[in-house]
């Protein structure tokens, strides 16, 4: 029993970066977002737009950016279907 809350507690610990592909941000440059939105051809958060080729899956159902300044690295949205 002390270790499964031992798991548990350090799970609630777990860095938002821990499944960012080293590609998009190098655990530096991602971040959950709230204000996404689909649009034609990609998704606008921020103001930015975000062209579907810098789209990959989340892995927790939200939406998250990689980004440095205005300068999309990756972008998560959640799977539609």
């Amino acid at each position: 029993m002390k270790v499964a809350l031992t798991v548990a507690a350090l799970s609630l610990f777990q860095p938002a970066h821990s499944w960012y592909p080293l590609e998009c941000c190098s655990n530096e440059d991602c971040e959950p977002v709230t204000d996404a939105v689909e649009v034609p051809g990609g998704y606008r958060t921020h103001g930015v737009f975000i062209p579907l080729d810098k789209v990959r899956p989340s892995q927790d159902g939200g939406f998250h950016w990689c980004h440095r300044g205005n300068t999309v690295l990756c972008f998560f949205a959640p799977l539609s279907g």
